[in-house]
């Protein structure tokens, strides 16, 4: 009768064995995840500053054609927008 029993530890042992988890292996995916996030936040803040230098920049080509179309105006030139 030991067969039986060899096999059901067997099948215990494969079982367990099937369910261990590599700490290190998991500290690696943790940390492959941080830096996933913070690269992430980083171009989030990346892309808020390109918008905000967008929009600066209309601003200022807005500004640059009311000035040329004043002067325009001013010098009797047509100018279209």
């Amino acid at each position: 009768m030991p067969k039986p029993r060899l096999l059901l530890l067997a099948a215990t042992v494969l079982v367990t064995a099937s369910c261990y988890q590599d700490p290190n292996a998991q500290l690696d995916q943790m940390q492959e995840q941080l830096d996933v996030a913070n690269t992430m936040n980083e171009l989030a803040n990346r892309t808020s500053e390109l918008q905000f230098t967008l929009d600066s920049l209309r601003q200022v080509v807005a500004k640059q054609d009311s000035v040329l179309y004043k002067l325009a105006n001013l010098a009797g030139v047509p100018y279209a927008r």
